[in-house]
């Protein structure tokens, strides 16, 4: 199996991160269990730093009673702020799960539950064990 395709086992978060961005949209290969959670991790601390700035300055406006245009000005740039990191991160995250779930010897169609809602279905398959006994061509 060549390097760019293959699961990288015991990745540190820094390498997991790093792999995360360089296989942005690599929707072929096989990430290991510890590539996808430290990249889990990353996104949903990500998330939960950007919306607890939010909630700061949207209480910060409310304690010191700024003026409308104020308010809608700072509370605009910091959801904006999250919506561009959304966008930014929605790809390689999909990307790196399709590559989990064929590390586990799934299908990475599995993903797709992510746009009904459902990403829970998925997630539970990604805790599932390696299995390059059931890699397939197509995967590669």
């Amino acid at each position: 199996m060549t390097p760019d395709i293959a699961p990288l086992p015991g990745a540190s978060f820094g390498e997991a991160i790093k792999r995360f961005f360089q296989r942005y949209a690599q929707f072929r290969g096989y990430a290991s269990r510890s590539e996808f959670w430290w990249s889990y991790l990353f996104l949903v601390g990500s998330i939960f730093i950007l919306y607890l700035v939010f909630g700061v300055s949207l209480a910060a406006l409310i304690v010191n009673d700024a003026s409308e245009s104020s308010a809608g000005l700072v509370l605009t740039l910091v959801m904006g702020i999250i919506g561009i990191f959304g966008l930014a991160t929605f790809v390689p995250h999909i990307a790196v799960m399709v590559r989990r779930l064929h590390d586990t010897g799934q299908s990475g169609l599995w993903a797709l539950f992510i746009i009904a809602g459902l990403e829970i279905v998925p997630l539970i398959m990604c805790c599932f064990d390696s299995r390059p006994d059931l890699y397939r061509p197509e995967w590669s």
